[in-house]
């Protein structure tokens, strides 16, 4: 049987568009529904503290998972485009053999790159304020020997590839299905955990074992996508390596990783900032807080990968003339969403949030309903980021990160020692501000050229 490149796009781009965004938003949602359930019975059988040590070695390996590694499916889509519609199969190939390679060794890389940075955080830590008094806590020893084999999972975080095989080819299903298997079984975990009385260990098991069945799954739907298409023998005709011939390829790759980077920063970064400053019990606290942002905004977090693919095939066919348009309409959506739900959470949440997971998690009421205004922002530069991908311009998308990145650390230092715990909120929307108002500046400075 022959190869199948077929893409069956049904409607007009914007319909497309919203499809697929439901599809992602709805998967999404339900996770971060689930999440929270695990959140909740985590946050009811452990000490405070106990909670902002499993949750601040998730996201420090989430931080080097994503940070170190190459986002390959970027490249999947940028050139794989063009292959699928020449009909080029060995080119596809080709490309997805190297986007294979490039997540193996992104991810052996940065699974030595946390390991250095855990010795690093066993010499520092014990030094800093937050540290001093232990309090019950695990000490900094077993902290760090504890995040080195809860690093482990890093290795199986090599999805890049699969993710591009399905945004590629405009299959948005699998993905929604695959975004469920890492919280569904985090939860079956936790309760199980929560029916043994298990403590840290136990609850730091099932985050985990979620996580890694979370990854594995991803590479496994890819797989049965490509045997449906026929590719398996074209992809794997050969074994994947760096090596590539396509003009423009490695420095697309640098800068689309170093955007990833910057934009993985602003996910991760806050909950190991607050972590040294505030100390492990307040990590709990926003980390509450961000899962309410979450939950209220996936759709914001979701927008800039679904379109992505359609602005590619726009300028693919000589129609970028139109994306502007659409970048309007999705950012005023995007904020107009977002505000309201911040209103949402300034009624309900000082009643609902003690309810639920205790008067010790006061701090998240008022910063969940700033990280909710800042995930709005997100929202706006949403459809801006993916028009440098698509119009292969992916510095311009680094200077504007890079600029709210810069501006989100050094307001995250300042405004703690100022406002206090609110001080990371107001940080997170300073830094988004900046953000969108460079990226929109440099995409209409794009569009023009294009």
């Amino acid at each position: 049987m022959n190869e199948d490149l077929s893409i069956k796009e049904k409607g007009t781009v914007g319909r497309r568009v919203a499809a697929n965004t439901g599809w992602m938003v709805g998967a999404k949602a339900l996770a971060a529904i689930i999440g929270l359930g695990s959140l909740v019975l985590l946050t009811q059988n452990l000490p405070i503290a106990s909670v902002g040590i499993i949750l601040f070695l998730h996201a420090y390996m989430l931080f080097f998972a994503e940070v170190a590694t190459f986002q390959s499916w970027q490249a999947v889509i940028r050139f794989g485009t063009h292959d699928v519609e020449q009909g080029d199969t060995n080119a596809l190939g080709r490309l997805l053999r190297f986007c294979i390679a490039l997540d193996f060794v992104g991810a052996m890389v940065a699974f030595i790159l946390a390991i250095i940075g855990l010795i690093f955080l066993d010499f520092i830590l014990p030094h800093l304020p937050s540290f001093q008094e232990k309090n019950g806590l695990v000490d900094v020893s077993q902290l760090t020997q504890l995040g080195m084999i809860y690093c482990l999972v890093i290795l199986v975080h090599q999805g890049g590839a699969s993710t591009g095989v399905f945004r590629l080819f405009d299959k948005f299903k699998p993905l929604a299905l695959q975004v469920l298997v890492m919280p569904v079984f985090r939860l079956i975990g936790v309760i199980i955990a929560v029916m043994n009385g298990a403590g840290l260990y136990g609850f730091l098991a099932a985050w985990f074992v979620g996580s890694v069945l979370g990854y594995l799954s991803l590479p496994l739907l890819a797989i049965m996508e490509l045997k449906s298409r026929n590719l398996m023998k074209t992809v794997f005709s050969e074994w994947p390596k760096l090596r590539t011939q396509r003009k423009g390829m490695w420095p697309f790759v640098w800068k689309a990783n170093i955007d990833a980077s910057l934009a993985t920063g602003t996910t991760h970064l806050p909950l190991l900032l607050v972590m040294p400053i505030f100390g492990p019990a307040f990590v709990g606290a926003y980390k509450v807080a961000e899962e309410i942002a979450r939950l209220l905004s996936e759709g914001v977090l979701l927008l800039d990968r679904v379109i992505y693919p359609e602005y590619a095939r726009m300028m693919a066919r000589g129609q970028s003339a139109h994306i502007w348009r659409i970048v309007i309409k999705a950012g005023a959506i995007m904020l107009g969403g977002g505000l309201v739900l911040s209103a949402v959470v300034a009624l309900i949440g000082p009643s609902v949030i003690p309810i639920v997971f205790g008067v010790e998690y006061n701090d998240a009421v008022i910063l969940s309903i700033l990280l909710v205004l800042a995930a709005a922002l997100m929202g706006v530069a949403a459809p801006l980021y993916p028009v440098f991908f698509a119009a292969g311009k992916p510095g311009r998308a680094i200077y504007a990160r890079l600029a709210g990145l810069v501006l989100y650390v050094v307001l995250i230092f300042a405004l703690s020692a100022w406002l206090g715990k609110t001080g990371p909120g107001w940080a997170a929307i300073g830094g988004n501000l900046l953000a969108v108002i460079l990226a929109a500046w440099l995409v209409k400075k794009t569009l023009r050229k294009a």
